[in-house]
């Protein structure tokens, strides 16, 4: 039964994409087609040692198809996505559905491009205006309405939205609520080019955006968000904000090897259910900093995140609606599998927090530098929550909703730590250039009440090696082995994987992860995963088998959860 179910699943998606591959190889007029197609499947299998529960269907599936058609200025697309029988982590943060739910239409020139339909679109670093798409977390924010873009002269660049950010397979038919706003930014390099030849840059720029959803019903009754804690507080619908503004303002500055980059955003009072409905303002501030020249660079940032969740629906706090602006993670990001359940998430409402990074390269044809060199990083990086000190009314009260909340102290640390990493990295190319280690090493503090919802804070000491052998210029094995020992949460792990590749279009990988340090010794379990894959041209067919523990899975500082897992997938990608 599972083989026969997975490859119906296959067969069928398989032939899909390669009837539509075959068909958009043709030209329409002076018009080309192109687009790409997405499967991925999964046959699960319960197992009560992990936690893996009995699902409806064992055979699930996310697809989608793009079609892009385009000739000279003009081009339209749509994407058809099927998420009927989603794979189970989707299933639970609510993305199920089918049909098309992007599409668009857009010319641009020299001077101007015009969109109307979907679209994705960031202002500076986000802090006001961020819809994108990430597929691994079910992420899609996408605005349908309308855009402008329009450049008079060279560099600047003025940018105009207006549309309704897309609720998962929901309809926007009856939807009141809405995004506007504006974005410009100018870049003197290219205004005056003698600035750049003289080794400048120098950016500024600023944008607007404003939310407008009508204001409903007095509330009565308010959940603060992360306890279990309910009190009493009327707010009258009129004192409710029905258009809620964001702005920001930001630059970059550069000369030679050293940049400046900063941005200031704030946003009137916002009353909504993830602050607790508060009239506090929110404001944010970026900055980050580098230096780089041969062999060396640094690299600085510091973030600050008051009361900025900002979303399109006041009474939403779940990944079913996302934020309209992304507080952008500034620590370093990891791919080590035992401390991706500690990645940090951002924390829009209530962080304040710092990273710095030094890279050296140990020269090369010197002792320690060998023949290739040697590169060392150091990574440093510590986010507490901010300073909060309740307003009298709120004291009085007993509650902050309907208040303005809390007064803070703007470069004050607040009293709990969330997250911290210390770590430190070398990679050497030994001289025969066949051999490549890299070690590294990182002592991790998570704050699991906070960033989680478990009690308690989780200390530990990583160490991870990769060594890669290269057999020959297209036959390589890689060798990865993990430790991370701590006596918190679930206890300590070991993690090894052997991969085998052959270029370009093979791979097979075996990995094994095991809990050997859990405080339940009946958990004290192994998962397991065999997976390979086959790349033609462009498209990728990968098949695997084994176990996934309960975690998070985060993409630059967004996170969800990923249920406990075992059973055999198949990923099928391939673009035309």
């Amino acid at each position: 039964m599972v083989l026969k179910s997975i490859k119906r699943v296959f067969l069928a998606f398989t032939l899909l994409s390669g009837c539509l591959l075959a068909q958009a190889q043709h030209q329409i007029g002076n018009g080309r087609i192109s687009g790409d197609f997405g499967f991925d499947g999964m046959y699960y299998i319960p197992d009560s040692v992990i936690g893996a529960e009995k699902v409806d269907s064992k055979v699930r599936g996310n697809a989608f198809l793009n079609l892009l058609y385009s000739n000279g200025g003009f081009s339209a697309g749509a994407r058809y996505e099927f998420y009927m029988f989603p794979l189970i982590d989707f299933e639970k943060i609510g993305y199920q559905g089918q049909g098309i739910k992007y599409f668009f239409a857009d010319y641009k020139n020299s001077f101007i491009q015009v969109t109307a339909g979907n679209y994705y679109e960031q202002f500076g670093n986000g802090l006001t205006l961020r819809a994108y798409e990430d597929r691994q977390l079910g992420i899609d924010n996408s605005l349908l309405g309308a855009r402008v873009k329009v450049t008079p002269y060279k560099g600047i660049y003025l940018k105009g939205v207006w549309g309704i950010e897309r609720r998962n397979f929901d309809s926007y038919i009856g939807r009141k609520d809405f995004v506007r706003g504006a974005d410009l930014e100018l870049s003197f390099g290219e205004m005056f080019p003698v600035v750049q030849e003289k080794g400048f840059i120098a950016r500024v720029g600023g944008s607007f955006v404003s939310k407008y959803q009508p204001a409903t019903a007095p509330i009565d009754f308010v959940i603060y968000p992360g306890t279990d804690t309910a009190a009493f507080a009327q707010i009258p619908t009129d004192k409710i904000p029905m258009n809620v503004a964001n702005w920001a303002a930001r630059m970059t500055f550069g000369y030679k090897d050293f940049r400046l980059d900063g941005e200031y955003a704030r946003k009137i009072n916002d009353p909504n259910i993830s602050n607790g409905f508060i009239f506090k303002p929110g404001e944010a501030l970026f900055l980050s900093a580098t230096y780089a020249r041969k062999g060396f660079g640094i690299a600085a940032s510091f973030i600050r995140a008051d009361n900025m969740e900002f979303r399109s629906q006041r009474y939403e706090n779940s990944n079913s609606l996302l934020m309209i602006n992304n507080i952008p993670a500034i620590n370093r990001q990891y791919s080590y599998q035992l401390i991706g359940n500690y990645s940090y998430a951002s924390q829009p409402n209530n962080q304040i927090g710092a990273q710095l990074q030094i890279n050296y390269q140990i020269p090369k044809k010197t002792a320690l530098g060998g023949k290739y060199g040697t590169d060392i990083t150091f990574n440093y990086s510590r986010f507490h929550d901010i300073d909060k000190q309740p307003v009298e009314q709120a004291v009085d009260f007993g509650t902050m909703s309907g208040t303005y909340g809390y007064t803070s102290s703007f470069f004050k640390f607040g009293p709990n730590l969330l997250y911290q990493d210390i770590g430190l990295e070398i990679s050497h190319r030994f001289n025969n250039k066949k051999w490549k280690w890299i070690l590294a090493y990182n002592y991790i503090t998570y704050n699991l009440e906070i960033l989680q919802g478990h009690a308690g804070m989780m200390r530990g000491h990583l160490v991870a090696s990769d060594l890669s052998y290269k057999i020959t210029p297209k036959h390589a094995l890689r060798l990865e082995l993990q430790n991370l020992y701590t006596k918190d949460d679930d206890g300590s792990s070991a993690y090894t994987m052997l991969e085998y590749s052959f270029s370009p279009s093979w791979f097979v990988s075996i990995s094994n992860e095991w809990n050997y340090g859990n405080p339940i010794k009946s958990h004290r379990t192994s998962y397991y995963n065999i997976a390979c894959a086959y790349v033609w041209n462009t498209t990728r067919i990968a098949l695997n088998f084994g176990k996934t523990k309960e975690g998070i899975l985060c993409v630059g500082g967004v996170c969800r959860a990923v249920p406990a897992s075992f059973g055999a997938g198949l990923s099928v990608t391939t673009s035309f």
